[in-house]
C-alpha cells in the first residue's frame, strides 16, 4: 500500500463508524436537530430579544475613550470568508481522496434503504461538524458578551454619555447613572460588547478547523511544501484578522486573547473529544448476500 493511500484509509477509518443500517437515518436527523437548536440563540442577540449587561465606567478611564472607526475587516467578510474556507477545505480534500481511492475500497452507506454515495455521506459529515462548531463558537460568544457587557475602547464617543466628568473634583468617579444620547441604540448596544471578541473567535476557529482538517486527510504527494504553506497563509489571514480589532478601537488586546482562546478550544474539541468512542471499519460487511450499510459517523453524532 502506498504512503498516500495508508494517510487517506487511516483518516477516513477514524471517521467511520459501524452502526445498525436502521440507525443511520436517525442519527442524520437528530444531528441535523442539534444543529439547528444550537443556531437558534444567534438571531435573536441579533435582533434585539437580549440585551447586554449595563455597567457604569469610570471617569478617568482612558481605554475606552478611543475614537470611533469603521472594521477594517466587516462582519459580512468574517462569517462568509470563515465559512467558505472551511467548506472549501473540506470539498478540496474530498476531491483528493476520490483521485486516490478506489471504488470498490469504498464503504456502503444506506439513507432509508438507499444507497448513498460516499462522496456525498463524507461531505455531510464534515459539513455539519463544521457548521455545528461555527454554531457552538457563535453562540458561546455573543452569550458572554451579552452576560459581561465589558464596553468597547471607542465607548464612549459611540455613547455619548449625558454625564459631564468636567465637573468633578474626582476625576476618578464611577459613574453608573448615566444616559447615552447618541440615538442609534444599535451601536450603543454594540459598544457593550467587547469581551471576549467575536471577530477573533470565529476566525481562528473557521481558520485552525481548515488547518487541522487539511493536515489530517490532505496528502500532496508532488510537494511537501504546498499544505503548509497554505495552513501558513490561513494562520495569517486569521491573525490578521483578530489583529485588526485593536486598530479599529473595536476591542482591548484581552478580549482578543479571550477570542482567540475560544475559538481554539472550539475548534479542537470538534476533532478531539466526540473521537473517542469510534469504532474503526477495515470492510463493508455482508449478511446473506447482501451489503450491509457501513455507516459513517464523522467524531460520533454532534
Amino acid at each position: 500500500m502506498s504512503f498516500t493511500m495508508w494517510n487517506f484509509n487511516s483518516y477516513y477509518r477514524d471517521m467511520i463508524s459501524s452502526i445498525a443500517e436502521e440507525n443511520f437515518s436517525t442519527r442524520i436527523i437528530i444531528d441535523v436537530v442539534l444543529l439547528i437548536i444550537a443556531a437558534i440563540p444567534i438571531p435573536l442577540f441579533y435582533t434585539g430579544v437580549f440585551t447586554p449587561y449595563r455597567r457604569g465606567f469610570f471617569c478617568d478611564d482612558e481605554t475606552i475613550q478611543y475614537p470611533y472607526r469603521d472594521s477594517t475587516v466587516t462582519d459580512f467578510a468574517l462569517y462568509v470568508g470563515g465559512l467558505t474556507i472551511g467548506i472549501l477545505a473540506i470539498f478540496i480534500c474530498e476531491f483528493v481522496r476520490k483521485l486516490f481511492v478506489k471504488k470498490e475500497d469504498e464503504n456502503v452507506f444506506y439513507f432509508f434503504d438507499r444507497e448513498m454515495p460516499p462522496s456525498v455521506v463524507y461531505l455531510y459529515s464534515s459539513i455539519s461538524l463544521f457548521l455545528f462548531g461555527a454554531c457552538i463558537v457563535e453562540t458561546g460568544t455573543d452569550f458572554i458578551k451579552y452576560t459581561l457587557g465589558r464596553l468597547r475602547p471607542n465607548f464612549i464617543d459611540v455613547c455619548k454619555p449625558d454625564f459631564d466628568c468636567s465637573l468633578l473634583l474626582n476625576p476618578h468617579t464611577f459613574v453608573q447613572n448615566y444616559t447615552c444620547t447618541n440615538p442609534d441604540t444599535y451601536s450603543v448596544d454594540d459598544s457593550r460588547l467587547s469581551f471576549p471578541s467575536g471577530h477573533s473567535s470565529f476566525a481562528i476557529y473557521a481558520i485552525l478547523f481548515s488547518v487541522i482538517y487539511l493536515q489530517r486527510c490532505l496528502i500532496c504527494p508532488h510537494s511537501k511544501f504546498l499544505r503548509p504553506a497554505v495552513q501558513f497563509i490561513l494562520m495569517l489571514i486569521g491573525a490578521y484578522t483578530a489583529v485588526s480589532r485593536i486598530g479599529d478601537n473595536k476591542h482591548h488586546w484581552s478580549d482578543i486573547v479571550g477570542g482567540l482562546t475560544l475559538g481554539t478550544i472550539t475548534a479542537v474539541s470538534m476533532f478531539c473529544i466526540p473521537q473517542k468512542n469510534l469504532a474503526r471499519v477495515d470492510e463493508v460487511k455482508k449478511k446473506e448476500g447482501t451489503k450491509i450499510s457501513t455507516n459513517l459517523e464523522l467524531y460520533g453524532s454532534v
